[in-house]
Order: C-alpha cells, then structure tokens, then sequence
C-alpha cells in the first residue's frame, strides 16, 4: 500500500511539475503573441484590408470594372516602432506599414497605396489611393482614404515605392510575352516533328507495299 501510495504521489508531483511547465510555456506565448499584434504590423493584413475595401467601392469599381484582384508582387516598409523616453518616461512608439501593389479589374489595371499606423493594436488606415493608367492624360489617382498631402508624407516615401513596383510589373509583362513566345515556338517544333514522324511512317509503307 505505501509504495502504490508514494507511486502515486510520485506521479501526481511530476505531472503538476509539467502542467506548470506548460501553463508557463502557454503565458510566455501569448504574451509575445499580444505584444507582436500591439506593436507590430503585419503586411498581410493590411493587404486584405486594402482589398476589402477597394472591393466594396461603388467608385472604384465603376472606374476599374468588378472583380478586383491583387497578385503577389508587393512592396512594404516599415517605419517606426521601438521605444523612446518621453519626459523621463517610456514610450512605445507607433508602428507604420507602407504598401504598395497593382491590381487589376475587369476595365482597368491599377497601383494601389497603403499607409497604416498601428495605434494601441488597432489598425488605423491613413491612406488608401489608387493610381489608374488613362488611355490619354497623366495617371488619375483616386483617394479613398487620405489625401495628396498624406500621399507625401515621410518625404514621399510611397513615391519611392512605387518606382521598383512599376518597374517589376514592367518585367512581368515582358516575362508573360516571352511565355507566349516561347509556347509558340515548342507548339511548332511538335508539330513539325509530328509531321516528320507521319512521313517516316508513310515512306515505310511505300517501301513495304512496292
């Protein structure tokens, strides 16, 4: 009976002893979970909240044709953040995320612009622009969220954005034509070595019938 007792007791130790481990482990996660979503930015989000957005506009919509789709060639940077002493007293600073992606309607394609602060762990959009390619004129740049003079904000740090996006989308295209190109000529080197076969095959039964 006392050993079945101290084995008993043995265990029970032990597993309170992993049970407080894995409490602890749980807390320290979440803490850095919750410090991660109040001082940070994640870019993701902040692309599918520009999208959303974007999306339910009656303006953009009318001028770009729905649906509106992304692609994957982004470009962020961050500004911001960290800790600074303010009358003798820490402060965490407010982090800062500039997006910048293209999109493209069923009318018109597009660059959009995203600025957004990190207040107090709520996303707070400063800014949300669109520049549309016309056919005739300069860029129309349409603001949802913001204005020209939020659009140069951090000595037009969007502006410096935009040039290695345009420049990739530029490339893309190039890389697309080039695909094409490319599919163009396999299909006729097939077909031509199809039809080399089918003479070879036509010869052979000219020679097996003579």
């Amino acid at each position: 009976m006392f050993g079945i007792a101290n084995t008993f007791v043995g265990l029970s130790e032990g597993m309170a002893k992993y049970g407080f481990l894995a409490l602890s482990t749980a807390i320290v996660s979440f803490a850095i979970l919750y410090l991660r979503s109040r001082f940070t930015v994640n870019p993701d989000k902040v692309y599918r909240m520009a999208m959303r957005r974007l999306n339910t506009s009656a303006g953009i919509l009318e001028v770009m044709g729905a649906p509106l789709t992304g692609t994957d060639l982004r470009a962020y940077v961050m500004s911001g953040g960290g800790i600074t002493l303010k009358t003798f007293k820490p402060r965490f600073r407010n982090k800062r995320c500039f997006l910048i992606f293209p999109i493209r309607g069923s009318e018109r394609k597009g660059l959009v612009s995203v600025e957004v602060k990190n207040k107090n762990g709520q996303y707070d959009m400063k800014l949300l622009a669109v520049d549309i390619p016309m056919a005739t004129g300069p860029d129309q740049r349409l603001f949802l969220i913001g204005d020209e003079e939020e659009y140069r904000v951090g000595g037009g740090l969007i502006s410096e954005l935009r040039d290695p996006v345009v420049k990739a989308m530029a490339a893309s295209k190039e890389f697309e034509d080039r695909d094409d190109q490319e599919d163009e000529e396999d299909a006729e080197r097939e077909l031509q070595e199809a039809e080399r076969k089918q003479r070879e095959e036509i010869e052979k039964l000219e020679k097996v019938e003579s």
